[in-house]
């Protein structure tokens, strides 16, 4: 994306410094306008068969993440959806939607919206001052730009996932075509032709290099995007240098022109076939597959453009009229578009809810890996539809219990009687532990006891230090969520009525094998747990369950996905795929804290499942569905007694 970010920057400049030159002013709506009838068209075709394809073939459980996503792209903020989803714990289980790519595109049109704006404030600020308009325009770029790579140094260092969408780190790379655009208005040839020649190769080279050794645990947009900015600006000052070993030959070929003609087309049709022919063959792509999809984006490219793009472009009654009809045109079609993914967007399926009777069965859920006459617990028939447990999940006032991540706050929920003699409990956790407060309320309100529970989705939450995780290391973020863990902790241990601590967490979030993440440690937990017993309270860890491995889903991320086109079978772990260095279990250990380990009710000792005793084990990947957990009830009941001393 960098390349066509450079490009733009240099075409749409030049074009706009032309006009700014030569009249003064820039026509605002006759350029949008013109840019709208150019790319919205086919945009918004490919959307609307993206709608239709995914009601046909997605899974209704990915209906609302998609129709959000093209109603997000339809208004081309599609970055700014993803980056949203990408600082949201709840949506890291998300799959790659079939219009994920108009990202690049939402990012390209925001800087059509707001590029001339600039560049007419810079030349009117330079005019006030006695400069002139072309050398505000100058330092306008540059400065936007100097301040956009700091910025993009700054946040993929911070947060590099919203750093890759954002258009604010992107604009800088925008702003180096502009400033070539501005150099060769000057000085149109600033090469000589050897120079051009060997420039020109050098900068293909580099761009051809940063494709091979650039993988996603890059930083980027960062410093690192400055190899492919700056080697796309070397290739475009260089131009088409003639001669033997240029590499111009190449450009004047009608088959690359051919593919030039309709890579915008192509590029807007590929990745809706790619995420979305998956769900209908029900299967993984084979490579012969792949090579067909290439030949038939190419096809659809060139198709769009013959009968959709040109003629829409050329219509006289948009062409030759007044702008506000192309802007009426497109509020209508956009408009048009958003309406009709708002259902699919609007998707809600109602969750199982199965009688505690059925539940209690000896071959349901969890039970039938207890029983020994279930048969294969995988495959027992569904006790309800297949998508209704991907929203499967607590009743809303346990979900209220929990924060998020960037709430800065956790909320303290009381169950039961808190002036009886039973059991007084509090459960400190993640999003995990939210899972399972139903059953673990039920199991100690038998008691006659009560439950608090503290609960932040990606915290930690059992450690009184900084922590990380896997998948990135924020510090403002990591600092939060041990703030919010110590004050917790804090909470807990000046409370006298609480008698039984039990910690769990999605340990796997928070290890990794970089220390400069920040990783959860046993000792960490430890210090956690002796914190907790020098308050005069019990301590119990509750192990983490185990997880669906990526390659179990098929390219989807959830239970639900894998279970639509595969046999329940295709869809589980093996128990060394699920096995990892769990510093939780390492740091009860350590201390001396009691361990309620429930692997053995979801796994087998070969393999772990995402479908058991006829009820899908999880929501997403990771999540228990509320009536999995329902069917722990039970066993976390009499383990987790056993091991606090029958309190």
């Amino acid at each position: 994306m960098d390349v066509f970010f450079v490009v733009s920057g240099f075409l749409i400049s030049d074009h706009l410094m032309r006009e700014y030159t030569a009249r003064g002013r820039i026509a605002l709506g006759r350029f949008w306008a013109k840019r709208a009838r150019r790319l919205l068209p086919a945009s918004l075709l490919v959307l609307v068969v993206t709608l239709g394809a995914t009601l046909a073939f997605a899974p209704l459980g990915r209906h609302a993440q998609f129709g959000w996503e093209i109603i997000a792209s339809a208004f081309y903020v599609e970055n700014w959806a993803l980056a949203a989803q990408s600082v949201d714990y709840m949506a890291l289980s998300n799959v790659k939607s079939p219009v994920q790519h108009f990202w690049s595109l939402g990012v390209e049109e925001q800087f059509y919206l707001v590029w001339p704006l600039l560049l007419l404030v810079a030349g009117a600020l330079a005019a006030r001052l006695g400069r002139g308009r072309a050398h505000g325009v100058l330092w306008g770029i540059v400065l936007v730009g100097g301040a956009s790579l700091v910025y993009s140094i700054v946040l993929t260092a911070l947060t590099p996932s919203v750093a890759y969408f954002s258009t604010a780190t992107r604009a800088w790379e925008f702003a180096a075509g502009a400033l070539l655009a501005l150099l060769l208005r000057r000085r149109p040839a600033p090469l000589p032709p050897l120079a051009a020649k060997i420039g020109s190769w050098a900068g293909f080279a580099v761009l051809a290099a940063t494709m091979l050794v650039f993988d996603a645990a890059t930083p980027f947009p960062s410093w690192y995007a400055l190899i492919p900015v700056l080697a796309t600006v070397l290739v475009i000052a260089a131009g088409t240098p003639a001669g033997a070993g240029s590499p111009s030959f190449l450009f004047g070929r009608r088959p690359v022109q051919f593919i030039g003609d309709v890579s915008y087309g192509t590029y807007l049709w590929h990745w809706p076939i790619i995420v979305l022919l998956p769900y209908a063959l029900h299967r993984r792509l084979s490579t012969l597959e792949c090579v067909v999809i290439l030949f038939a984006v190419v096809a659809l490219g060139w198709a769009s453009k013959r009968f959709v793009e040109d003629p829409i472009r050329r219509l006289p009654s948009l062409a030759a009229g007044p702008t506000r009809r192309t802007f009426l045109a497109v509020a209508i079609a956009t408009g048009g578009v958003a309406a009709l993914s708002l259902p699919a967007a609007l998707t809600r399926i109602l969750p199982p809810e199965p009688s505690a009777a059925t539940l209690a069965g000896p071959c349901t859920g969890a039970h039938a890996l207890a029983a020994a006459d279930c048969g294969p617990v995988e495959s027992t028939a569904l006790l309800a539809p297949l998508e209704s447990f991907a929203l499967d999940v607590p009743p809303a006032d346990i979900l209220a219990c929990e924060r998020s991540t960037t709430s800065g706050e956790y909320v303290r929920c009381d169950f039961g009687d808190l002036e009886g003699d039973g059991p007084h409990v509090a459960l400190i956790g993640d999003s995990h532990g939210t899972r399972i407060v139903e059953p673990l309320r039920d199991a100690i309100l038998e008691r006659g006891g009560s439950l608090s529970t503290f609960l932040v989705s990606g915290c930690a939450m059992t450690s009184r230090e900084v922590t990380g995780n896997a998948w990135t290391y924020d510090a403002p973020y990591a600092e939060q969520c041990r703030d919010l863990s110590v004050a917790a902790h804090d909470e807990v241990a000046a409370d006298p009525t609480i008698n039984l601590v039990v910690l769990t967490n999605r340990t796997r979030l928070y290890v990794s094998d970089d220390v400069t993440k920040r990783p959860l440690t046993a000792e960490m937990v430890g210090d956690t747990i002796d914190a907790l017993r020098a308050a005069g309270k019990d301590v119990v860890v509750l192990t983490d369950p185990p997880e669906m491995h990526p390659t179990a889903t098929q390219g989807g991320a959830s239970a639900t996905d894998c279970l639509q086109w595969s046999a329940p079978d295709g869809c589980g772990v093996t128990r060394a795929e699920a096995a990892f260095p769990d510093p939780m279990s390492e740091g009860a250990a350590a201390a001396g804290a009691r361990v309620v380990d429930l692997t053995d009710r979801f796994c087998t000792d070969e393999r772990c499942m995402a479908q058991v005793g006829g009820i899908v084990v999880y929501s997403d990947d990771n999540h228990l569905t509320r009536t999995y957990a329902r069917t722990l009830q039970a066993d976390l009941a009499e383990r987790l007694w056993a091991t606090a001393g029958a309190r």
